[in-house]
């Protein structure tokens, strides 16, 4: 007897199946299952996204995805820095990509921040100040302390008439909560290796000496701002003194104390820029790309993590903090300790 055809056999197998006996499946099993094959199959396409690659920059500020720029057009990178400046990772970041970057020729840098700390600011100011193509910075509603100094590193600054810049100027705010936890029975102790090792802590008050060591803390940081402000804008040292008292001025003062140099739009210092790299029509802007994370990222990376996180800039709130905010109706919104560049009316 010769072996049956193949369908003849594929049709007893069945029978054979019929004839087993059946097994139930755990439901508990068929949604691992199905969400340990999704959970692939986001890999999978994450993994294609990303090797998929572009230019680190898209058309769209609100998008997620990136956009693979064409030769066909010219691209100039908007680099936003808007907020009180608390890190300057994510404008470094934009930064370099958009020298790296052979098809952008040109980055227009948006200011929009009544400043921040004095070290990220320092930071920003350095890299643009060395950034080897044409950089133009636009001032939009608020450009002061911190982005006023970020601004003096550039070789073209716009402002609107209306802009609020300057505050060439440096703050430290200290809470005194002596008599707070004098009401509330709190003593609060410190064990310490020097004299001023808690000096500005918020349960005592500052004693003459430690007043005379924070004041010459920011009278140095000063010096370093009227410094930077001299040099970019090519200011005399009595200049710089007239207007370095911590006052803001309109966009048209500014130009007139020497502040800025033209007043326009973003609209007139794209058109600036444009002649300055010698750009020709169609001139596309695009804007540093947000970080969509795959699976694994999402699992793995921090909430503060701001390579993907929608906030600039995320600040950590002390409980001292918290109490100063809660106990002073309309105060701002308070910020890590530390020296600031900040026009405090901005905030």
């Amino acid at each position: 007897m010769g072996i049956p055809p193949r369908p003849l056999l594929f049709l007893l197998w069945l029978g054979s199946m019929e004839n087993s006996p059946k097994k139930s499946l755990n439901p508990l099993v068929l949604v691992f299952g199905i969400a340990g094959a999704l959970f692939v199959l986001s890999m999978i396409a994450s993994f294609f996204f990303v090797m998929k690659g572009g230019s680190g920059f898209q058309s769209d500020r609100h998008s997620s995805g990136v956009t693979v720029l064409s030769k066909k057009k010219s691209y100039v990178a908007v680099i936003e820095v808007k907020g009180v400046i608390l890190d300057s990772k994510r404008i470094l970041k934009s930064l370099k990509l958009a020298e790296e970057d052979e098809e952008i020729s040109g980055v227009l840098l948006r200011l929009n921040s009544p400043g921040g700390a004095v070290g990220p600011s320092q930071e920003i100011y350095s890299a643009v100040k060395k950034f080897p193509k044409p950089l133009v910075a636009s001032m939009g509603s608020v450009a002061a302390s911190g982005a006023y100094y970020i601004a003096a590193g550039t070789k073209q600054v716009f402002a609107n008439s209306g802009t609020l810049t300057g505050s060439i100027g440096v703050i430290i705010e200290l809470a005194n909560l002596k008599k707070l936890y004098e009401w509330a029975k709190i003593e609060r102790l410190a064990i310490k290796t020097g004299k001023f090792k808690d000096a500005g802590a918020e349960y005592k008050e500052l004693s003459k000496e430690e007043r005379d060591y924070f004041q010459a803390l920011v009278n140095d940081s000063l010096v370093q701002f009227k410094g930077a402000v001299r040099e970019g804008r090519k200011m005399s040292e009595a200049e710089v003194d007239a207007v370095a008292d911590g006052r803001v001025f309109t966009g048209s003062q500014a130009k007139e104390l020497k502040l800025v140099d033209q007043l326009g739009s973003m609209d007139d210092a794209l058109e600036y820029l444009k002649k300055e790299a010698k750009l020709k029509d169609p001139v596309k802007l695009v804007y540093p790309a947000r970080k969509v994370p795959n699976p694994f990222e999402f699992l793995m990376t921090s909430d503060d993590d701001d390579d993907w996180n929608s906030d600039d800039e995320a600040s950590s709130e002390s409980w001292v903090d918290a109490v100063v905010k809660r106990a002073i109706p309309g105060h701002h919104a308070a910020l890590p300790s530390g020296m600031y560049w900040l026009w405090n009316a901005g905030r």
